[in-house]
C-alpha cells in the first residue's frame, strides 16, 4: 500500500543511525511495530491483580 507522509528528516535519520536499518520504510514500519508492541504490553497491565491464582506450584512442578 502507498502512502506519502511528511516526516521530520532529523527524527528518520537518527532512527535510521541508532537502528542501523538503511532504507525510510523499513525504519518507518520498524517504529510502528514497536509502537504496537509497547501499547499491547501497556494494556496488559490493565489485568493485573484482576484475578487471584490459587493453583498449587509445587505440584505443577512436579508432573513436568
Amino acid at each position: 500500500m502507498g502512502t506519502n507522509i511528511d516526516l521530520d528528516e532529523t527524527l528518520v535519520k537518527k532512527a535510521m543511525e541508532i537502528s542501523g536499518i538503511n532504507t525510510k520504510k523499513a525504519v518507518v514500519n520498524m517504529i510502528l511495530n514497536e509502537y504496537i508492541r509497547k501499547n499491547k504490553q501497556k494494556n496488559i497491565l490493565k489485568y493485573r491483580g484482576a484475578k487471584i491464582w490459587e493453583g498449587d506450584l509445587g505440584k505443577m512442578r512436579e508432573n513436568r
